[in-house]
């Protein structure tokens, strides 16, 4: 019995028959005698029942319990998709109220002259599915000398539903976690746990959640290392900064759970007030519009406390999780001095995609042409909306078996490879870098062998998580610690598999320990410390046949971490959905170079209208003054000389005269034939000075003055030269 902060707490013991240890290790039949034992606490809440006005909101802390604690059984798992749960899958029960924890430890009561390091194992599955119960810790615990923590947390839209504001910022996940950790920091000691010793491990969001622990200010003074297997903080799929992708998936969500989606409130009151966690917990199994998994962390900053006596004293800190990047935070250094890191991938991470595609069964080929839809629905899921052929065809170069591009074998090769790069590999290699940026001491290992009890086929021979049963002894255990599902009962353990289950719980709590995972040599194998430029990583192909090696994937992880980011420029924000639009969204390059386009079009037509009425105005402006002027040119001042009109009114045809003009000042001869007696013009044809004929008809617009023109202002007379009709 142990007494906690919050009451006493009774635990029991498991006693272990089959000793890890090779020296210690039988050849044949069945160990008789008792080789370790482990004390084993299971189910102890660490927050309140996260359901009724606790869900969609922050962990409560727990008041403890008058009475003695029977920490005897599992408590339940947190509500997810059918499909992961039963008895022969290890979940037995589901339900909301699951915000437990289990301890293991090699030995309670007092006596000891050191406490025994922390190991806080976060479980997987893509933040939708997973419980504390599926990693029995009793052999790392009671042979290799650390207290074993493994937790719950919720999962799918329960731990991460997130509208982007305040009615549900999101995160609950995470921040149950966070009060998991803090219950340990407080509690661990007396459970013989050193609380100064805690070290993170688990496997993909596991692994994404521990890396975003160290770099949180709630807990990271708290965190001393992490074991990050496949996963990490800097993936696409393990931090969510995109509002608008927050808000489309919870949407997708609410609608296909027959809730109205007008507006954040509507959508949080109906799934926390109108549907069951078994209902959440199942829809929780759909596609994404965009990324590889519906939930995920986000950011939630600037929201406010909600108003509710279980929150009082509360500040907005305890509320919100995320203000900054994971990236952010580790390029400021933001994580507990001392830290450090372990991380590892294997050969095929991705080879899960193939065989859990019951459409490839039996043989699991890929044709070329499944490959290419598979590229180009990557493409479309991560939203890459700029030059999406460009994307297509940078993939496909860069993951085409060149030497025989149709080979099928090559093609599923190819196509692992790919989906391990982006998911797992890149990522991790870009946390390696930037750790050891900052001085962090990182150890890297590349997982290239199989469990041979197995017997798995050479394109999946190390899959996804492997890892799992090495550390938790399945090679030493009784089956019945393990799900039906995994037919344990039917594996024959190798030596092989035993020396590396060994090797992973040795360097997994050595580096608990001292920070280190090889202190010494493990069965001849030993790691060496990442730098900056010499990326060193331990190639764990058998116990006896590893060698460490250099700058692992680096082509291929730059890749997806460098060039296609510069070459997409970043991931545009997605249309929420439901949403008509009156316009098809297009690429933003499309946008503006149409929107440019249009603008330049409208000014040309302006400029052409606006040239055509400047001319047409010059036009009559220039006719309005050239009449002027002809009106000044043949007034007063002006002799009418050289042309003389003369209207002939039956046919109306103008006739003139050549005139000579008299040099100087002189004035023109007027003709004899046109001349009176008296010397004066004949009066049908006399035109006065003053009056102008502009008519076509040679009718003047304005009565003629007529007065007799004397002969004297003619000047003096002149010869008369013949009349030329024209």
């Amino acid at each position: 019995m142990v007494t906690t902060a919050y009451g006493q707490v009774q635990g029991f013991k498991v006693y272990l028959y089959d000793n890890p240890n090779p020296g210690f290790r039988p050849f044949r039949g069945q160990v008789e005698r008792v080789q370790g034992n482990v004390t084993v606490f299971l189910g102890i809440p660490y927050a309140l029942p996260p359901t009724d006005q606790g869900r969609f909101k922050p962990p409560r802390p727990h008041p403890g319990w008058q009475q003695v604690l029977h920490a005897v059984d599992f408590g339940p798992g947190c509500p997810q998709p059918n499909r992961y749960t039963g008895a022969t899958k290890g979940i037995r029960d589901v339900h909301e109220d699951c915000l437990y924890l289990n301890v293991y430890t090699p030995h309670t009561g007092s006596g000891l002259a050191l406490k025994y390091p922390v190991m806080v194992y976060i479980h997987g599955g893509d933040f939708i599915h997973g419980a504390s119960n599926l990693f029995p810790a009793h052999i790392m615990a009671g042979f290799y000398d650390v207290v074993v923590v493994t937790i719950n947390y919720r999962l799918g839209a329960l731990g991460f539903l997130s509208t982007g504001d305040a009615n549900s910022p999101g995160n609950y996940g995470l921040l149950d976690q966070a009060m998991a950790i803090r219950w340990i920091h407080e509690n661990i000691g007396f459970f013989n746990g050193d609380r100064d010793a805690i070290t993170l491990f688990g496997p993909d969001a596991g692994a994404a959640s521990a890396g975003l622990l160290m770099t949180n200010p709630r807990t990271r003074s708290l965190i001393a290392r992490v074991i990050a297997q496949s996963g990490s903080a800097l993936a696409d799929w393990a931090f969510i900064e995109d509002r608008y992708r927050v808000q489309n998936t919870s949407k997708v969500f609410a609608r296909h759970l027959g809730c109205s989606i007008d507006s954040s409130w509507k959508i949080v009151d109906c799934l926390s007030r109108h549907r069951s966690f078994s209902e959440l917990g199942n829809a929780n199994d759909f596609k994404p519009e965009v990324g590889m998994f519906p939930w995920a962390p986000v950011f939630d900053r600037d929201f406010t406390v909600p108003g509710d006596r279980w929150y009082e004293g509360w500040k907005s800190i305890d509320w919100s999780f995320a203000n900054f990047t994971p990236k952010h935070e580790l390029q400021k250094h933001n994580f507990n001095h001392g830290l450090a890191y372990m991380t590892g991938v294997t050969t095929q991470e991705a080879a899960h995609l193939i065989y859990t595609n019951q459409s490839l069964a039996p043989y699991y080929e890929i044709t070329e042409e499944f490959f290419d839809q598979k590229i180009k629905e990557l493409v479309l899921r991560y939203n890459y909306t700029i030059n999406q052929d460009g994307i297509y065809r940078a993939i496909k170069y860069q993951y085409t078996y060149w030497p025989d591009p149709t080979n099928i074998t090559q093609i599923r090769e190819q196509y692992i490879n790919m989906m391990s790069d982006f998911i797992y590999r890149a990522p991790v290699d870009h946390m390696i870098k930037l750790l050891v940026e900052q001085k962090v001491p990182v150890f890297f290992y590349v997982m290239n062998t199989t469990i041979e009890a197995f017997n798995y086929p050479q394109w999946r021979k190390a899959p996804h998580d492997i890892e799992h049963l090495l550390l938790t002894g399945a090679p030493f255990m009784d089956q019945e610690f393990f799900p039906e599902k995994l037919h344990l009962d039917k594996a024959v353990w190798t030596n092989n598999d035993r020396n590396m289950s060994h090797f992973f719980m040795k360097a997994y709590t050595d580096f608990a320990r001292w920070g280190n995972p090889s202190v010494q040599q493990i069965l001849g194998l030993h790691f060496e410390v990442a730098t900056q430029g010499s990326l060193k990583y331990l190639n764990l192909n058998t116990t006896y046949n590893s060698t460490v090696f250099l700058n692992y994937r680096q082509t291929e992880s730059a890749f997806w971490t460098w060039y296609l980011p510069t070459v997409v420029g970043i991931i545009v924000p997605t249309y929420p959905p439901f949403t008509e639009y009156w316009w098809e969204p297009k690429e933003p390059l499309q946008i503006a170079f149409w929107t440019m386009s249009g603008t330049n079009l409208l000014l040309v037509v302006v400029v052409v209208i606006f040239c055509i009425l400047w001319r047409n105005a010059k036009r009559q402006q220039d006719r309005y003054y050239g009449t002027d002027m002809l009106m000044m040119g043949m007034g007063h001042d002006v002799e009418p000389e050289g042309i003389e009109n003369r209207t002939q009114s039956a046919g109306n045809i103008y006739e003139y005269r050549d005139l000579p003009i008299k040099h100087g000042r002189r004035a023109l001869s007027t003709p004899a034939s046109i001349r009176s007696s008296d010397g004066s013009l004949s009066g049908r044809d006399t035109v006065g000075r003053d009056s102008v004929t502009t008519a076509p008809n040679g009718r003047p617009k304005t009565p003629p003055i007529k007065r007799p023109i004397s002969r004297k202002s003619m000047g003096g007379s002149t010869t008369s030269v013949p009349m030329t009709q024209v």
